[in-house]
């Protein structure tokens, strides 16, 4: 059977290879994610506005990036 590309490469990242990055978290963390990504009067046009995904994406580029510094 062969083995589907579909989310290995996503249109998002311009090609680049993509993995799944599966988290458990408690559930007032989710909470307060859900409040700052739907604030009213937020920017709608930030990708990470309604965007879990993309919220814990950047997240985790912000830390590396500080970390690694």
């Amino acid at each position: 059977m062969p083995v589907s590309t579909k989310k290995q490469v996503n249109r998002y990242f311009n090609g680049a290879p993509t993995s799944r990055l599966i988290v458990t978290v408690e559930n007032e963390l989710v909470d307060k994610v859900d409040s700052m990504i739907k604030r009213r009067g937020g920017d709608y046009s930030h990708p990470c506005f309604g965007n879990r995904a993309e919220f814990v994406r950047q997240a985790i580029a912000e830390k590396l990036a500080r970390e690694s510094s």
